[in-house]
């Protein structure tokens, strides 16, 4: 494990806020110069802390507009068969195992509630039970937790 220090910690929120922030956008953020930035994120990048950089598509771009969270009690034989129908999903764009009275929490996104019941239609009569909820609205998404404890 690599030791973060402020600097580290405050780089990686910006980054994580908007990784499309120039070098000395990065910089000001941190209150470090920009050249002192870049050897950062190669550090961070090397030590595998930065795993790459992502683009974030809008549902609504594709007129996807309800996107649920699908909780399915998946069979234990039907496993396997689950996970590759979900992987090759272009509605799912999450499939979590979780803890839970439901075994797998999917996030899934359709241009209409009657695609969205299809869809737990078909995965109620080949996985098991489904339950359904609806996202009214993203409060924030894909943010990763940051431990400031234990730094320096």
């Amino acid at each position: 494990m690599i030791d973060l220090d402020t600097s580290d910690l405050q780089l990686l929120c910006a980054l994580r806020d908007d990784c499309r922030l120039s070098l000395r956008d990065l910089g000001e953020k941190c209150s470090l110069s920009a050249p002192a930035v870049s050897a950062r994120i190669r550090r961070l990048e090397q030590a595998g802390v930065i795993r790459g950089y992502t683009v974030t598509l809008s549902d609504s771009a594709f007129a996807l507009e309800v996107e649920a969270l699908i909780y399915t009690k998946v069979r234990f034989n039907s496993i396997p068969d689950y996970l590759e129908y979900m992987r090759s999903s272009l509605a799912v764009s999450s499939c979590l195992k979780i803890a839970d009275e439901y075994s797998y929490m999917a996030i899934a996104s359709f241009k209409s509630i009657s695609q969205l019941n299809n869809f737990a239609m078909y995965l109620e009569q080949n996985f098991g039970q489904s339950r359904i909820s609806i996202i009214l609205k993203k409060e924030f998404i894909n943010r990763v937790p940051l431990n400031f404890e234990n730094n320096n």
